[in-house]
């Protein structure tokens, strides 16, 4: 295969290949040169290699699909910009997406990098009630209605919706509906 060969292992098989004018030939030349008695890839990939050298004039590999690594540089500019905003705001926050807009990177990148380069995870806000001295004997009020309740009616918990769903926002508002 191409992508394990060295550069000079290519560079002698597209030579042996145009003093030939045949794979199969090629790998024989080269085979008899190094003294081996197989390798070091198939014809299929010794055309492929030949095909890119006609094609690009290289015999180094291709570019990968894919998005590019992520260098140390933006790494750093991303950590800066994430300090940036956290110290414009009360919250000492920053949001993945404004940090993406004000750098023109992509969301899923930031992303990446804050939680596998910088180890910094997203959280959502919460609102915490305060308890107040008199709720400790509404609740204990409330629990005591449920256990009355499921004494009468054993299926009453299954018809009941319990739910703590909510949406929250970066910018402090809640949707508990």
């Amino acid at each position: 295969m191409p992508g394990t060969l060295s550069k000079e292992t290519r560079v002698d098989l597209i030579r042996c290949y145009h003093e030939t004018r045949s794979i199969v030939g090629a790998l024989r030349k080269y085979r008899t040169e190094k003294k081996l008695k197989a390798g070091p890839c198939s014809e299929q990939a010794l055309g492929r290699l030949v095909k890119r050298f006609q094609k690009t004039g290289s015999t180094a590999d291709g570019k990968s699909s894919g998005r590019p690594t992520v260098s140390e540089i933006e790494v750093a500019e991303i950590l800066n910009m994430s300090t940036e905003l956290s110290n414009e705001n009360q919250l000492q926050t920053s949001s993945a997406r404004e940090i993406a807009r004000r750098l023109g990177q992509p969301v899923a990148t930031v992303r990446k990098v804050m939680r596998k380069s910088l180890g910094l995870h997203p959280y959502h806000l919460k609102n915490v009630h305060q308890l107040l001295p008199g709720d400790f004997e509404i609740r204990l009020d409330f629990g005591l209605k449920c256990v009355a309740q499921i004494e009468l009616d054993p299926k009453w918990l299954s018809k009941v919706l319990w739910t703590d769903e909510a949406h929250f926002y970066l910018h402090g508002g809640i949707n508990t509906r």
